[in-house]
């Protein structure tokens, strides 16, 4: 639980006002997608306007086993969290304001800065500087964004006073910049926390096999390198790619294709692999037979069309691309800009690399090195072309004239949602590559994003993996995404449009800790879900919000909205959409 104290009331009050609100743990996922904080109440809100330039908005606290998480937002402008900054964290971690740094009236121990990537420590007056590792800090969005969601570790030297205690108590201060500009909490105010010992529990562990074997698998990885051509790393990658088993593999930064149908070839005997690949450093393998492919006009992207009609009515397109890193966000929106041309002037305007059918299912994935604007994000998503006076207009890629679905997969064992890592780089694990997909034509079956160094010996034993495997591969994870095969894929009927279905599933079921609950709806849709007793009494809304089309997840604790514990006994699942209302019976355990 954590017990905070909120804004002053000057109206009523002189000084400070202290709001106790208690607050149970919450099992926050850090990808970019935000819903589970909707239940995390506000810690502060800060006034609008009281700065030009960064303006913030909106703090939330709360805490797992491992992390404190922090929510941050802003009332307008987009910032980059780990660049182009100079905001300044500090943290108290001793409730001691005549320890550590002396800033706004408290005493930090914990002082970061996240623009510059650095930090220091000041513990028992001896100061030292600080990286991200040291923290084990995780931040996303990895793009600019008005709202991002923190994660540092509680076992972290700084916030442990050097292993000398539990963290569980502080004060917590944010700066634009060191000195000037706005300030979280206002020089009136004051933030305190407390933890107090109550358990999150741990994410179930998605399975890694599919959950039909008529499912299409594709899995998106950069090999660094030429990994799987490395004989240091290549007994890592047969491991990571058996285990994953794909029907089709996209590769990123392998530029020597000479091979690499052989090798494949030999770790799956019983199939028949075949490769297409471009004059840069994407390649696409599937062991359905490959009809056609090309490289777009910005050679940073290529086109392969697969012959998966006997499966799912239709052919499949997949699209792969690697784009450039780093600093160049021009370069990187020209590539964006120049694919978004391109597809609008093969499904508009029939300028054709090859022929496609009408409603053609498509996946585009990929290492994208989206470490800048949000906008690159939204040229794929959107159609929402920047230099419209070279690449045309904008336009809805998706069949039905919408946008398509970015993915937000997470990793199997944590609630994390980075795919790069490199311990040595000052930089802080992102998100670099995605997975987007055509709704209007695809049913996202399970999806995830496969870390061996987060997994459970009895896990890594059952799918004949190291712990090290994806550490040494690459600093790339691999992505995986299953189509799901039904009878409607790859058939898009408007008429169909205004239909929407849920299926769930939860397991396990019985359970005593926590079920994992998944579901999937047919299209994008409004969607409420709430766990009811058998007496028809709300326990705790689990989520109320908007909901893209395809598979998602939810977990419940057996806990009420306010954090009590549940009695044993029959719940039920009450999924509502503007349509219609699905029931799931669960069986709770203690």
């Amino acid at each position: 639980m954590i017990f905070f104290t909120k804004k002053k009331s000057s109206q009523f009050f002189f000084g400070l006002f202290f709001v106790t609100l208690i607050i149970a743990g919450h099992p926050i996922s850090i990808d970019g997608a935000f819903n589970d904080w909707n239940t995390v109440p506000v810690a502060y809100e800060d006034d609008s306007n009281d700065y030009d330039e960064a303006d913030f908005h909106i703090l939330k606290i709360t805490e797992d086993n491992n992390f404190i998480f922090i929510y941050l937002s802003f009332y307008s402008d987009e910032f980059l969290m780990q660049n182009w900054n100079d905001f300044h964290l500090y943290i108290d971690a001793d409730d001691d304001s005549l320890t550590g740094f002396n800033i706004g009236g408290i005493g930090a121990e914990l002082k970061w800065i996240f623009g510059s990537r650095t930090g220091q420590s000041n513990i028992n007056d001896s100061q030292s500087e600080i990286y991200q590792n040291d923290l084990n800090l995780r931040i996303a969005p990895t793009t600019t964004s008005n709202k991002f969601e923190i994660a540092i570790s509680k076992s972290s030297n700084s916030l442990t006073l050097g292993g000398e205690q539990t963290f569980s108590k502080g004060r917590f201060l944010l700066t634009e910049k060191e000195n000037g500009g706005d300030i979280l909490p206002d020089d009136t105010d004051e933030i305190f926390f407390e933890f107090y010992d109550q358990l999150v529990p741990e994410p179930i562990p998605t399975l890694l096999d599919r959950k039909s074997e008529q499912d299409i698998r594709l899995v998106s990885y950069n090999t660094l390198n030429e990994g799987i051509l490395d004989p240091n790393r290549q007994s890592h990658f047969r491991r990571i790619i058996q285990a994953l088993d794909p029907d089709i593999i996209a590769l990123q930064e392998h530029s020597e294709w000479g091979s690499i149908e052989d090798i494949i070839q030999s770790w799956f005997p019983n199939d028949d692999w075949n490769a297409s690949w471009t004059y840069g450093d994407l390649v696409v393998l599937s062991n359905f037979s490959i009809i056609s492919h090309t490289q777009l006009s910005s050679d940073r992207s290529m086109a392969v069309l697969i012959e998966t009609v006997d499966r799912i009515g239709k052919n499949l397109l997949v699209f792969n691309s690697h784009l450039s890193c780093c600093s160049n966000d021009e370069d990187r929106q020209d590539q964006v800009d120049s694919f978004t041309s391109d597809w609008r002037e093969w499904r508009l305007n029939n300028t054709v690399p090859f022929e496609i059918e009408e409603s053609t299912p498509f996946i585009h994935v990929g290492d994208f090195n989206f470490v800048g604007y949000r906008k690159q994000v939204e040229t794929i998503r959107l159609g929402n072309i920047d230099n419209e006076n070279e690449f045309g207009n904008d336009f809805y890629p998706d069949w039905d004239s919408t946008p398509i679905v970015e993915l937000y997969p997470r990793h199997t064992h944590k609630r994390m949602g980075y795919t790069w890592r490199n311990d040595n780089s000052s930089f802080n694990p992102g998100k670099l590559d995605y997975i987007f997909y055509s709704d209007a034509t695809i049913d996202s079956g399970r999806n995830y994003i496969l870390n061996t160094l987060s997994m459970d010996q009895a896990s890594l034993n059952q799918y004949s993996l190291q712990e090290a495997d994806t550490e040494i591969a690459s600093d790339h994870l691999p992505l995986v995404f299953d189509i799901k095969v039904d009878q409607d894929l790859g058939y898009y009927d408007a008429s169909k449009l205004n239909e929407t279905t849920v299926k769930c599933f939860a397991y396990p079921n019985p359970f005593n800790s926590i079920v994992k609950i998944e579901f999937s709806t047919s299209k994008s849709t409004s969607l409420i879900v709430n766990i009811f007793d058998v007496n028809g009494k709300l326990i705790n809304r689990l989520f109320d919000g908007f909901m893209g089309k395809g598979l998602h997840s939810l977990d419940w604790n057996g806990k009420t909205n306010k954090g009590y514990e549940c009695s044993s006994g029959i719940y039920f699942i009450d999924y509502r959409t503007d349509q219609k209302i699905y029931k799931q019976r669960l069986i709770y355990l203690k």
